[in-house]
């Protein structure tokens, strides 16, 4: 039987914190109470309520000021340290981290395709993008540069999720960065033709500016399809 670990006082202040906070008591831009007051409500020491704030300021979900007290921050402000620390030591990452991507990538082509009967000029603007990043994507083949051909491949799928305007899909993409730029170059050491590479991509555009929503979900599941394959984990 495991044994039943008791949380510091810290992590209970944490804790409550977070109560506050998602209870919708605070608000971002909102300023909490002082160190001393937060003590006297939660019936604890002054220095346990430092050691939580300072984490939460570490994590980016309060901004302490000098003189002026500590706030609640925006999501755009949160830190990428615990989801990149989750996918380091993940059993799983790599996996983990293709469906995550898949995932997000996936509900933006659909957001994107939505998006063509209310805002047509947009959406044009966002494919023009897209061609942009495949063009590069040639010049990195024909320069002989694979840096070229990673950074279009990142930036092709980026462009996409951030088109949606969901702040939350495009950071947890932006974190994911790092990690996703070491699977697009294995993968894309795996072409014998790496011409394929700008013809899938040419592919999700074509599937996009039809405006078929169930040929995009096929076309696009193929391609992560076939990265996990290139990969070897599936």
């Amino acid at each position: 039987m495991a044994k039943i670990r008791q949380k510091t006082v810290v992590e209970q202040v944490m804790e409550q914190i977070k109560e506050l906070i998602a209870s919708g008591t605070y608000q971002p831009g909102d300023k909490l109470p002082t160190e001393h007051e937060l003590a006297e409500r939660f019936g604890i020491g002054r220095s346990s309520v430092r050691e939580a704030i300072k984490i939460f300021n570490y994590l980016g979900v309060l901004t302490s000021k000098a003189a002026k007290g500590t706030f609640l921050s925006d999501r755009a402000n949160i830190s990428a340290e615990a989801l990149s620390w989750s996918i380091l030591l993940g059993k799983d990452e790599q996996q983990e981290l293709i469906e995550t991507r898949g995932a997000i990538e996936l509900w933006s082509i659909i957001t994107l395709i939505r998006l063509q009967q209310k805002d047509e000029e947009k959406v044009n603007r966002v494919l023009e993008d897209l061609l942009k990043e495949v063009d590069k994507m040639k010049d990195g083949i024909e320069s002989k540069k694979p840096e070229k051909l990673v950074e279009a491949d990142y930036n092709f799928h980026n462009i996409i999720v951030k088109s949606t305007g969901n702040s939350l899909f495009y950071s947890i993409y932006k974190t994911l960065k790092s990690f996703m730029y070491e699977e697009i170059v294995q993968s894309q050491n795996d072409y014998s033709d790496q011409n394929m590479i700008v013809s899938e991509h040419q592919s999700i555009i074509d599937t996009i500016q039809s405006g078929q929503i169930n040929s995009s979900v096929e076309t696009f599941s193929s391609h992560i399809d076939n990265i996990e394959s290139r990969l070897k984990i599936k």
